[in-house]
C-alpha cells in the first residue's frame, strides 16, 4: 500500500514499444491506487496528452521517434512525477539532473517498479504538503508530514507533534498523542520554515517545541533556561533563542 487514503493517481505511459507499454500497464493494473489516463508512442503525442490529462505520474521512454523523452520532460508545462524507462543507462545522469523521480533500466523487475512508484508517491505528497494553493502573500505552513517507512508512507499530523530534535542528518519528531517519535530526513532549518511560528518555537539549534505543550520555564544563570513540557520532558533553551518564547513568558533579562 502506497497511500493511506482513497486517493487515486493518474498515469501517462509513453513508449514507442507496444510490449513495453503493456508491461507497465500490467503492473499498474495490479494496484488500486493508480489509473491509466492515456498512452502515447511518441514525444509529440506525449506533450499533448500531458496537457490534456494533467497526470500525476508519467512513465517516459528516452529514445523515441521525433521528440525524445528528455526533451519531452523539458517542455512539460506542469512538471508531474516523471519516471524514465530506458534500455540505455547512459541517460540516467541527464534524467536526474532534470529532477526525474527515478530511472528504470529495462528490463526491470516488479519489485524495482514498486520502488519507483513509492518514490513518485512521496514526491506527490510532499508537493501537496507545501500547500501551494494559498495566496502568495500569505505564509503557507504545512499541516502534515510524510514519513517514509519501509514499504509505506506514514502521515503525521502537525497537530500531534510535541517537539522536534536534531538527529544527525535526520530530525526526530516526537508525537505526544502516541508517545512515539519518527525519523524524517530533513534539517531543523527547513522544518522550522514549514511550521507556523504562532504554534512552534525554535528554542535551541537542535530543538523546536510546540508552545502549548510548555508548562514551566526555569531560567539559568547564563541566559539559558530549562523548558518543561506536559509529558515531563526537559529541553534546553539556549541564550541565543531566549526570546523565542517572549509571547508566553515575556522577554527574559
Amino acid at each position: 500500500m502506497f497511500l493511506e487514503s482513497d486517493m487515486k493517481l493518474s498515469c501517462l505511459i509513453v513508449d514507442d514499444e507496444p510490449l513495453a507499454r503493456a508491461g507497465i500497464r500490467h503492473l499498474l493494473n495490479q494496484q488500486n491506487q493508480f489509473e491509466i489516463a492515456a498512452e502515447a508512442d511518441n514525444g509529440t503525442d506525449a506533450l499533448r496528452l500531458a496537457e490534456l490529462h494533467q497526470p500525476d505520474i508519467i512513465f517516459l521512454d528516452i529514445q523515441m521517434p521525433g521528440l525524445d523523452g528528455l526533451n519531452v520532460f523539458k517542455q512539460l508545462a506542469n512538471k508531474p512525477a516523471v519516471i524514465f524507462c530506458s534500455a540505455y543507462a547512459e541517460h540516467a545522469v541527464a534524467a536526474f539532473e532534470l529532477s526525474a523521480v527515478d530511472y528504470l533500466l529495462k528490463p526491470f523487475s516488479a519489485e524495482r517498479f514498486q520502488q519507483a512508484l513509492f518514490k513518485a508517491c512521496g514526491k506527490i505528497i510532499d508537493k501537496l504538503n507545501r500547500g501551494s494553493s494559498k495566496p502568495a502573500e500569505t505564509p503557507s505552513y504545512i499541516d502534515r508530514l510524510t514519513i517514509r517507512d519501509p514499504g509505506r508512507l506514514r502521515i503525521v499530523e502537525v497537530n500531534d507533534i510535541s517537539w522536534i530534535e536534531s538527529a544527525g542528518n535526520y530530525i526526530d519528531i516526537h508525537v505526544y498523542s502516541q508517545r512515539k517519535s519518527y525519523l524524517l530526513r530533513d534539517t531543523m532549518a527547513a522544518i522550522e520554515k514549514k511550521l507556523d511560528p504562532a504554534l512552534f518555537a525554535r528554542i535551541h539549534r537542535s530543538s523546536i517545541v510546540r508552545k502549548s505543550d510548555i508548562v514551566e520555564l526555569r531560567p539559568g544563570d547564563k541566559g539559558d533556561a530549562e523548558v518543561i513540557l506536559k509529558c515531563g520532558t526537559v529541553l534546553t533553551m539556549s541564550r541565543r533563542n531566549r526570546n523565542a518564547l517572549a509571547d508566553l513568558f515575556g522577554h527574559l533579562a
